[in-house]
């Protein structure tokens, strides 16, 4: 089922065709009534089901109140059933946009016999006093409730309820992160106080140990009895007998001995991700130990002193023993369930707050080992976020530390606010004392991000980078697959270059084997010229409306130049920030736009078309746009084309507005990117009688773009034949479209406007012109590919 269609439903009609619909294709000869005007009546003879279904906008199905509601709806369309002669339904299904659960007929059959007043209509059953009173002290109801995302269960579960199934799922080292997560907001809720390492603890111990740990006996306590936590409170005791009806809690001892085995993963997927740590897969803990291997060689383990400052509870060393291993986290409780699964039982282990702790709270041998110059390994995964203050969440850490103001003062730039780089600044500290390398993974925007350019130049002047590797962020657990991550060597002793080359990484998933894709240069702009210095910013002290996007005024007090021929706002200098990269016809909101003259024409549009053409993606998302090699044979050819190509993007908001009001005066924002004269213009108004635009032409002159085109310069002679066939086809719907732009423009302002942009014209061009424009774009992106190289051979980005 498209969950997404579900979270967007309009309402309740639309919740209920979309599970119908899902319904009728799960079971394919299913049919579908609506007796006595329920919400359904899903027959399939052939797998001998017989639904009603009960369907609703948006209710709290973790309620038993709301529930019993519910169930109380189909009670009375079940005794219709009966009272009719017509074979009733087997089971209940209740569903909204996000929940959904299935009962057994069996479970309310009871009910039936009841003395209510069953003329009622079954919409007001709820308000029957008696009915819901026994329901909701029914201890037999309570089912289990799906989220819409597991929606093909509740339906398995429809039909096991059909066939008398009684299937309990068992709890796996694959489903445990998301059945605990249930059970931590569902069964525990927000009454339970207990620590996050706690709740996962006990969870795994009520699915390995009922016997010693159970609901409690006095049936209005809302308690559960454990052994090592004394009386828990629960969010429901129907909440807590629903979830072990539905879950197994009859193992193995080797799937106990799993089951106990994930409890830290348990913990870094819940605490340790408000603070911006992730759970290292094992897969890539041993690819970083085959990297180490082959820069400090085979016996590493034991011939170097190693230690993990961010240890949590020890994924990157707890499957390996070493000859001497120090392993330090925030939380004495990492510690303590370390100790009990057995992890590391070699190393020193300590509790340590890398980041605010002072040197001499170091073990004893440790320090010894520092200060004797004894090669020292860091192997680290810090956590990732920016410090932020501290909450009251269990986001503990996350607040100013002792290490981020001294890099604040020391102008470390934006590095002094990641808690990652605080852990590289004070590994960099440490090493003024002794032998550290550093062995780590995190973000790459450390090796190549401007504001990184002081740590940089510290790091680079202590260690020098040896190897590393880089994957997808998508391969650890629940990590958004839009950026990557790297695992990076550095060697004490010699000085960095600034470029680091790092193998590019990827699974196999049907061999679950890592292989090698290529090599990815991640580099920065030290000591370049950047892209977004490629011309000089212009001093604004006009007073111009200011836009958001093509056609939003904001009220915004941000200064521009009278007569400039637009604005390209050009957010940060990598490909991340493509998406804020854009040309208005005047001033815009966001920071970092920068004046259109006629001075800098060439290079606005060669700049924008740059940082659009490629595309951005994980892997080469913090590449760095650099200043280009001008004498490049094809440099004057890209910028040609360039114009052609920064007329019709997604984000060329050039746009001609007139009358616009701001800041209680009235405005005429000309288009100066528009490439047709205003004559052709006039005679496209005149043979479509359109007088409003031949009007608002007639007092006009041409634009600068047309005047570039078609005047002295004749650029228009010099585009290539691809860029020369999209403004051709563009001038083509101009033409093509001028009528229906007439009746359209009622209903888009602005329309009227004789030099309205891309952004105005393509409302028409996609309404009416459907294949002629489908034709324009691919020209346009036969223009765009064929342009996408030279933005790595004129130097505007490094492969």
């Amino acid at each position: 089922m498209g969950t997404e269609e579900l979270y967007m439903a309009m309402n309740e009609k639309d919740v209920e065709n979309i599970y119908r619909h899902t319904f009728m294709t799960k079971f394919k000869n299913m049919e579908i009534t609506s007796p006595f005007g329920c919400d359904g009546f899903g027959v399939s003879k052939e797998d001998n089901l017989r639904v009603l279904f009960e369907f609703k906008d948006d209710l709290n199905l973790q309620s038993k109140v709301e529930v019993c509601k519910v169930l109380a709806q189909s009670i009375f369309y079940i005794k219709k059933f009966y009272e009719a002669g017509i074979v009733p339904p087997s089971t209940i299904f209740v569903g909204d946009r996000n929940e959904c659960f299935a009962v057994h007929v069996n479970d309310v059959i009871d009910y039936l016999d009841m003395d209510l007043n069953w003329k009622l209509a079954p919409s007001s059953a709820h308000r029957i006093p008696e009915l819901m009173t026994r329901l909701i002290q029914d201890e037999n109801i309570n089912p289990f409730v799906f989220s819409s995302d597991d929606f093909t269960q509740c339906v398995d579960k429809v039909k096991d309820l059909t066939e008398n199934v009684q299937r309990k799922v068992l709890v796996t080292d694959k489903n445990i992160t998301e059945v605990f997560r249930y059970f931590d907001e569902k069964v525990l809720g927000k009454r339970s106080k207990l620590t996050t390492n706690e709740k996962s603890n006990l969870f795994v111990q009520l699915l390995v140990n009922r016997d010693e740990n159970y609901l409690h006996p006095v049936k209005r306590r809302k308690m559960i009895v454990t052994k090592a936590f004394g009386e828990v409170p629960v969010q429901s005791r129907e909440g807590f007998v629903s979830f072990f009806a539905h879950f197994a809690s009859s193992y193995s001892p080797s799937q106990k001995e799993k089951l106990t085995a994930v409890v830290d993963r348990l913990v870094e997927d819940a605490t340790r991700r408000k603070q911006g740590e992730f759970f290292t897969p094992t897969i890539w803990v041993d690819k970083a130990h085959e990297y180490i291997a082959s820069v400090y060689g085979e016996n590493w383990k034991e011939e170097y002193v190693v230690w993990d400052p961010a240890w949590g509870t020890g994924n990157l060393t707890r499957d390996y023993k070493f000859g001497e291993l120090y392993v330090s986290t925030l939380n004495q409780s990492d510690i303590d369930t370390a100790n009990q699964m057995g992890y590391n039982p070699e190393a020193t282990k300590f509790q340590y707050d890398f980041l605010n702790d002072d040197y001499e709270k170091l073990p004893e041998g440790l320090r010894k080992a520092i200060e004797e110059g004894r090669q020292i390994i860091v192997l680290m995964n810090p956590p990732y976020k920016k410090s932020t203050p501290t909450t009251n969440d269990n986001t503990i850490g996350l607040g100013d530390t002792v290490v981020g103001r001294i890099m604040s003062e020391n102008k470390m730039g934006i590095a002094s606010s990641q808690l990652s780089t605080q852990f590289i600044y004070r590994v960099l500290k440490l090493n003024k004392l002794g032998n550290v390398n550093l062995s780590i993974f995190n973000k790459p925007n450390y090796m190549t991000s401007d504001g990184f350019k002081k740590l940089r130049e510290v790091m680079n002047s202590e260690l020098k980078f040896e190897k590393g590797f880089i994957f997808n962020a998508g391969h650890f657990s629940d990590v958004s697959s839009s950026w990557g991550i790297a695992f990076s060597i550095f060697v004490n002793g010699n000085k960095s270059d600034g470029f680091y080359s790092h193998d590019v990484l990827d699974i196999d998933k049907n061999e679950l084997s890592i292989f090698t894709e290529g090599k990815k240069i991640l580099y920065n702009c030290d000591g370049k010229n950047k892209a977004n210095h490629f011309f000089k910013r212009v001093k604004c002290n006009d007073e111009v409306p200011v836009v958001k996007s093509a056609l939003n005024i904001v009220e915004k007090n941000k200064l521009g130049v009278k007569n400039a021929i637009g604005y390209i706002n050009n957010d940060s200098n990598n490909l991340m920030q493509q998406k804020n990269v854009f040309i208005a016809s005047t001033q815009v909101s966001p920071n970092g736009s920068k004046v259109i003259t006629k001075n800098n024409f060439n290079k606005a549009v060669s700049l924008f078309s740059v940082r659009h053409i490629v595309s951005q993606n994980w892997l080469n998302d913090k590449d760095e746009y650099l200043a280009p090699n001008e004498e490049h044979i094809q440099f004057e050819q890209f910028n040609y084309d360039s114009l052609v190509y920064s007329l019709f993007n997604s984000a060329s908001n050039q746009s001609s507005l007139r009358q616009i009001e701001y800041k209680d005066k009235l405005w005429d924002i000309k288009n100066e990117f528009f490439w047709m004269s205003k004559d052709r213009m006039k005679e496209l108004a005149d043979e479509n009688g359109y007088d409003n635009l031949y009007n608002d032409a007639r007092t006009s002159s041409d634009r600068h773009v047309y005047n570039l085109l078609f005047g002295e310069e004749r650029i228009y002679d010099k585009l290539s034949d691809d860029a020369k066939a999209v403004l051709d086809k563009a001038t083509e719907l101009v033409e093509q479209s001028m009528t229906l732009r007439q009746v359209m423009a009622d209903d888009y302002n602005h329309l009227d406007s004789w030099d309205a942009g891309y952004a105005q014209l393509k409302l028409v061009w996609k309404e009416y012109f459907e294949e002629d424009f489908k034709e324009f774009r691919q020209l346009y992106k036969n223009l765009e590919d064929r342009m996408r190289p030279l933005v790595y051979e004129l130097g505007f980005l490094m492969k």
